[in-house]
């Protein structure tokens, strides 16, 4: 309880220095011999297989946005693409190191990012297992589609399933990852740790917060990585999420058992530009993003800065600020530097930015700085490098003609919605286990005395019955509450001044001390990441009751209700 953390009066009043620890910028040192030993010759191939497969992938949408058309084949996409030609090494340094059961949530534009998460997925999972998702997952019918004329073994044919699985969803077909109703901006793939991306910039940020408390709380595995661009550092909601998942109490209040701090690393794209607006220069003032660090904790939120184009600078930072994230030591924040040579949609040409500066980060291409420096190590040939190259073109070629295909690739039929509508369903508890609590409810007061109090406004002769006695509406709210946390162990409550103050109303009050601090805790008053990380934690399979004390505070997250949540 907060009552024991004493603020000490001639401590806070010392005169003295503030010292701000180092930040990193760009430290990574290539060393082969290394690199070979911990991801082997085979993996390093398989980043450059990876990065080659994106920037095709987004190179044939760029196309037939623009032109109509790819490797002769003719499509008419009305939807929006919002590319990251330019970022491929970023995304899939990331997700090297990374578990399935680690989970992101995508920036606003996140194909590059889905798709190297589920590569990375398809890379680590037993080729049974493999098969299993496919063959389970929306009774199989993108499996069916890439299985047909398939020849390759298990892993190529999940890839082929992720590529198809991704494209038919943003042409908005029903075998799509999503059956076609997410498209573009909103896709994901759950079984391999890819949660849904956002089309509101920095929307995830709070949500991907929930997503960590709820690993936290509920000891699940693995980490989970927030995406957003570096204009999402102007978002209310982005700076919320930091104060929300940086709180003191997760290390002075909450169980040493349950962990730490929930594992969340906030990675920003630093790709400079917003949408035409300049970050560096123009609208920000921190010259350094991960600069930003320094003003939310000691540790600066372990802040660092990479260098993006670079696979394995990403996958070494990625590995150790993991350990720190499943350590309870987080949050992390990173500045991971990379550039968009394409515009901001394909209607964009880029004309708030030089020609000069894109030739330059262009010369500087990710890609072909990664194939070199694996030719020049003898990891490969210039000939392993072309056949892997036409390799991917025919890959995307074969996806492309089944996800434009209306007879393999039919729109789903508007009847299909009320389907997956969560409408009117029912769910006692969320898992099968015993919920955590500090001690049995008849022992509170508070509990006692509803066995003396009316539910009836009238006695027997109709007079009113003194308000003491009556079973009020926060009664009513307190018993709903509690009867749900003994029922449900991954329910929490948590908010603006709801742990010992007891809420404004006082409809919490008794559930201290019943409930242990993580299962009922205070939050900054941030009341768009309150809000964005109940829907991020009920994402992740928790109940959540989120508190903003009055309705008059509902403005502050408007987005959260009416983009995410309401989503």
């Amino acid at each position: 309880m907060t009552k024991s953390l004493f603020i000490d009066p001639k401590e806070v009043r010392k005169a003295q220095f503030l010292k701000i620890k180092d930040i990193p910028l760009n430290q990574y040192k290539p060393a082969i011999k290394k690199e070979l030993e911990k991801l082997g010759k085979p993996r390093l191939i398989n980043i450059y297989y990876h990065m080659l497969i994106i920037r095709e992938f987004e190179s044939m949408l760029n196309s037939i946005k623009t032109q109509g058309s790819y490797q002769g084949i003719k499509y008419n996409h009305q939807g929006p693409t919002h590319l990251s030609i330019g970022q491929e090494a970023a995304v899939v340094g990331q997700c090297v190191h990374l578990a399935p059961e680690d989970i992101i949530f995508g920036s606003h534009r996140s194909h590059g990012e889905v798709l190297a998460k589920c590569f990375s997925a398809v890379d680590k999972l037993e080729e049974n297992k493999l098969y299993e998702i496919m063959k389970n997952y929306m009774e199989g019918d993108g499996l069916q589609v890439v299985e047909k004329e398939h020849q390759g073994d298990i892993k190529d044919l999940a890839e082929d399933f992720v590529l198809y699985g991704a494209l038919a969803e943003i042409f908005g077909r029903a075998n799509g990852f999503n059956r076609g109703l997410g498209g573009s901006m909103h896709l994901f793939f759950l079984p391999f740790g890819s949660m849904p991306n956002n089309a509101i910039v920095g929307g995830s940020a709070d949500i991907s917060v929930g997503a960590a408390l709820f690993k936290r709380i509920n000891r699940k595995p693995g980490i989970v990585i927030n995406n957003i661009g570096d204009g999402a550092m102007g978002c209310g909601p982005v700076w919320e999420a930091l104060m929300l998942a940086s709180m003191d109490q997760y290390r002075t209040l909450w169980d040493k058992e349950i962990g730490g701090a929930p594992p969340i690393l906030f990675n920003f794209f630093n790709n400079f530009y917003g949408m035409g607006g300049q970050t560096l220069g123009e609208t920000m003032g921190y010259q350094i993003l991960a600069r930003v660090g320094a003003g939310i904790n000691a540790e600066n939120l372990h802040a660092e800065r990479i260098d993006g184009y670079n696979p394995l600078a990403v996958a070494d930072a990625i590995e150790r600020k993991k350990k720190i994230l499943l350590e309870g030591q987080g949050p992390v924040l990173l500045d991971t530097i990379t550039y968009r040579i394409s515009g901001h949609s394909p209607s964009d040409h880029s004309s708030y930015r030089t020609t000069e500066e894109i030739n330059a980060w262009e010369k500087l291409d990710g890609i072909k700085e990664y194939g070199e420096y694996l030719k020049n190590n003898k990891i490969v040939t210039q000939n392993i490098l072309n056949n892997l190259k036409e390799k991917v073109i025919q890959k995307i070629t074969h996806t492309v003609r089944l996800a434009t295909s209306l007879d393999i690739s039919p729109r789903v039929n508007g009847d299909f919605i009320d389907q997956v509508m969560f409408s009117n369903q029912y769910k006692e508890k969320m898992e099968e286990r015993t919920p955590e609590i500090l001690i049995s409810p008849d022992e509170i007061p508070r509990v006692k005395s509803f066995s003396y109090k009316s539910r009836f406004a009238f006695d027997q002769d109709g007079k009113s019955l003194p308000k003491t006695k009556v079973f009020t509406y926060r009664d009513a709210l307190f018993e709903a509450m509690l009867y749900r946390f003994l029922q449900d162990p991954t329910m929490v409550a948590y908010g603006e001044e709801n742990r010992d103050w007891g809420g404004a109303f006082g409809v919490y009050q008794g559930l201290t001390e019943i409930l242990p601090y993580h299962r009922l805790f205070n939050t900054p008053i941030s009341e768009g990441a309150i809000v964005g990380s109940g829907v991020g934690y009920a994402l992740s399979g928790g109940r959540a009751v989120v508190e903003l004390m009055y309705c008059d505070f509902l403005g502050r997250a408007g987005d959260e209700i009416f983009n995410q949540m309401a989503k």
